[in-house]
């Protein structure tokens, strides 16, 4: 870290938590029964990066799992072992709880005359999106046989990972997606007698017609240098958009860019699996559990869109279901025949997928919803681009469960894809229930494609430009960047690079061909690289400039007006470019001629 900008944090720390100004040494945390002993637990509370906000807190602290949050991880023979919620509970030492999951291997669970392996583990019935994500965990360190981990990943009626049919009955019901598996992130997965874990980011299914995104190089194996198994260890993640950041005790570990755009909130698991598949060679001790003394989420502002599957690509094809939205019309477990599925047929306004919504006679409608939970309390503004048959009775989109006063649009007839928007959203629940309802004959119909829904305290992309900023989507970097405490466009984080060869890229893409003027927003600052080389790529052409980031006021560069081409082959890339100086990365603006750069 910069010295500048580590000592800034460093001072921040000090006044918020009382600690000294050494590198990677966590402050001591007082609980309300005293604090963590060393044998017990670890007297470890790293902070969350800046600008986060707790928004979910699971301390376990109560005599039994909650069951209006949790679901048991059950399911018959899985790596060798079953998944019973008889191995998971509640347990309190010196006046602090936590969540037990235990190994056991004295039980027939399957009534063939022989003791089975078991493990367990619990999956959270609320959906988490970007944010950053941690658990207090103590892994087992003994024989093989326990593969323990920290993850999200959604559920779905094919899943077979809950207490029986809890979710599937949820499912049917219209209250849950009937499938939001699509992203898994794995913040930690460690089998037990290797004292190292291991990070991994895949994508379950296709995130669009599109080649699949190799998830090789996302996997990461923690040193055990820093991975002490006989203390209490603080793992998270920070999932941003392109970027998923891994951490041990709050210090960065692992950071993996992925270029596939794919998004929806996910569950959060907690396991502990019986063990034959991945690891072989013994089995654990009596009594080894994972444990786990909390779960927090925070979440902040991201100049980002917060909606799920939102052009409906995910999958890559036509089909009935529709992944991370659900369908609600009433009527129990008919999601193959509701009336609601994702279209490919070459007509999508965005992408090559896009929801249709039958009109149905004689029900009391349909109304399509994708559930936000836990997102910044703020101002919003919700848009989409629809087509409506005039014989449909009535078609709103919606902003429901909002905290206040619920919000709709009429939504008009329209034979062209036609924009409609829902400006001005007030959410103060930290949650939103976004949706598309319709009431009509059969033979009516309306269709939904790009729904995007972004935090107004960040000026919003429009017709005339395209905003990229660091972390965000068509945002990437090569070598070794870093969180700077400088602030950069709408006072969001920025990055910072101080090696040779290392440059960050913004990728636009560009809906037709034509010129754009391109903005570049400069950070000053008088470690700066004072002849910072900026490359423009476009239609095949490669011009570069130089900016000079110690002169002058932060703000807007103009660099330029230029020729793309449709698509994501045109590109800005900023590198390190002055020895004994820092690199600077934070936005990157695409303009219609003579629009300007934003405010």
């Amino acid at each position: 870290m910069k010295q500048n900008d580590y000592l800034l944090q460093c001072l921040a720390l000090m006044a918020l938590f009382a600690v000294s100004c050494k590198k990677n040494i966590p402050h001591t945390e007082q609980e309300t029964a005293g604090t963590y002993k060393l044998n017990k637990k670890m007297s470890v509370s790293t902070p969350a990066p800046s600008g986060y906000v707790l928004a979910y807190e699971e301390n376990f602290n109560n005599s039994v799992v909650d069951p209006n949050a949790w679901y048991y991880r059950e399911t018959g023979k899985y790596t060798g072992g079953f998944n019973k919620r008889e191995n998971v509970s509640l347990v309190t030492q010196d006046s602090i709880g936590y969540l037990n999951i235990a190994y056991r291997d004295d039980v027939d669970w399957d009534n063939d005359g022989n003791n089975d392996i078991s493990g367990g583990g619990v999956i959270s019935k609320k959906t988490f999106g970007y944010g950053y994500y941690e658990a207090r965990i103590k892994f087992y360190k003994g024989a093989n046989g326990l593969h323990e981990s920290f993850w999200t990943h959604g559920m779905g009626i094919t899943t077979g990972e809950t207490t029986g049919t809890e979710y599937k009955e949820a499912a049917k019901n219209d209250l849950v997606p009937t499938d939001n598996k699509l992203i898994e992130i794995d913040g930690i997965e460690l089998d037990s007698y290797m004292n190292y874990g291991k990070t991994n980011f895949w994508l379950n299914r296709p995130a669009c017609d599109c080649p699949a995104e190799s998830t090789s190089a996302a996997f990461n194996r923690f040193s055990e240098s820093y991975m002490d198994l006989d203390q209490w260890i603080d793992v998270a993640f920070e999932w941003l958009p392109n970027t998923v950041i891994y951490y041990i005790n709050g210090v960065e570990r692992f950071r993996y860019n992925y270029q596939t755009i794919a998004y929806s909130p996910m569950e959060v698991w907690l396991s502990a699996l019986a063990n034959t598949k991945w690891s072989t060679g013994g089995n654990p001790e009596p009594g080894a559990s994972m444990k786990v003394d909390y779960f927090r989420y925070y979440n902040k502002p991201i100049l980002t869109n917060i909606i799920g599957n939102n052009s409906f690509e995910v999958g890559g094809v036509s089909s009935e279901q529709v992944v991370s939205w659900v369908v609600y019309d009433g009527i129990y477990n008919n999601s193959t025949t509701d009336g609601v599925r994702v279209v490919f047929d070459g007509t999508a306004y965005d992408g090559k997928g896009y929801l249709q919504q039958d009109g149905k006679t004689g029900t009391n409608g349909t109304t399509s919803k994708h559930l936000l939970n836990y997102i910044p309390n703020g101002t919003y503004r919700l848009t989409a681009w629809v087509k409506k048959t005039s014989g449909m009775t009535s078609a709103k989109m919606e902003a429901t469960n909002i905290g206040g006063t619920n919000r709709s649009v009429d939504i008009p007839v329209a034979a062209e894809w036609t924009k409609v928007t829902l400006d001005n959203i007030v959410v103060s629940s930290n949650q939103a229930v976004i949706g598309f309802s319709t009431t009509g004959p059969d033979g009516q119909s309306l269709k939904v494609d790009k729904v995007e829904m972004y935090d107004k305290r960040f000026a919003l992309p429009d017709d005339s430009g395209i905003l990229i900023s660091d972390m965000g989507a068509g945002y990437s970097e090569a070598g070794t960047w870093s969180n700077s405490s400088l602030l950069g466009y709408q006072h969001s984080a920025s990055r910072y690079a101080g090696v040779s060869g290392q440059y960050a890229q913004w990728n636009p893409n560009i809906p037709s061909d034509g010129n754009y003027d391109v903005y570049l927003y400069k950070i000053v600052n008088a470690n700066s690289d004072p002849q910072s080389k900026v490359n423009i790529t476009h239609s095949g052409i490669v011009t570069t400039k130089y900016v000079d980031f110690t002169a002058g006021t932060s703000g807007w560069v103009f660099l330029g007006t230029y020729n793309f081409m449709a698509g994501t082959n045109g590109y800005v890339r900023t590198y390190y470019n002055t020895a004994g100086t820092y690199a600077r990365a934070d936005a990157v603006y695409f303009a219609l001629p003579g629009t300007g750069a934003p405010l």
